[in-house]
């Protein structure tokens, strides 16, 4: 079995996931990334000027242990299992983004089972190439030290699929929140 990675992901039941309205400590800076439902790929490409790169960290299938995660995928059983992808976002050879996406194999039959062979390409530019893309149940969770993280559930051709995204101290909060100003 693989090491876990370097921060949690959408199984750990330690998180406590939150509306953006409910994150008090959160600063407006940050808050402004973080509610961004533009593409995070684009982002990250646009901050780091092209010197962007995925590094996979694990991936395969999984069984959900945690009843409400495997709840906000609406009706399925318990032994259903997930493709499970954790990977690091770089930019400018930092480590920027750890991301956290989950499938569920009944979505796998659909167009959306190509994210079982994105390899080295991001999720992101995947998802977001389609316009029928559907972004809900945005929420925020700070982790360890000042790390935040925000999680979707999109929908795309009426299948799930969710995402986590951790912000590393390394990612450029100040830079991103002037780029998207300037939007």
């Amino acid at each position: 079995m693989s090491p876990k990675p370097p921060l949690p992901g959408l199984d750990d039941a330690s998180l406590v996931w939150q509306s953006p309205a409910q994150c008090q400590s959160i600063d407006a800076a940050r808050r402004a990334v973080l509610c961004d439902e533009t593409s995070l790929t684009a982002r990250l490409k646009q901050l780091s000027e092209g010197d962007f790169a995925v590094e996979v960290l694990q991936e395969g299938w999984i069984h959900l242990k945690t009843r409400a995660l495997l709840a906000a995928f609406g009706p399925v059983a318990s032994g259903h299992r997930f493709w499970s992808r954790h990977v690091i976002l770089r930019g400018r050879d930092e480590a920027w983004v750890m991301a956290h996406s989950l499938l569920p194999e009944h979505a796998v039959c659909s167009p959306l089972g190509e994210v079982m062979d994105l390899q080295s390409r991001p999720l992101g530019e995947f998802l977001f190439q389609h316009p029928g893309l559907v972004r809900t149940n945005l929420e925020l969770v700070k982790t360890t030290g000042d790390t935040w993280g925000r999680r979707s559930l999109f929908s795309l051709y009426n299948k799930p699929i969710m995402v986590a995204e951790f912000f590393m101290q390394a990612f450029p909060f100040d830079v991103a929140l002037t780029q998207l100003s300037a939007d």
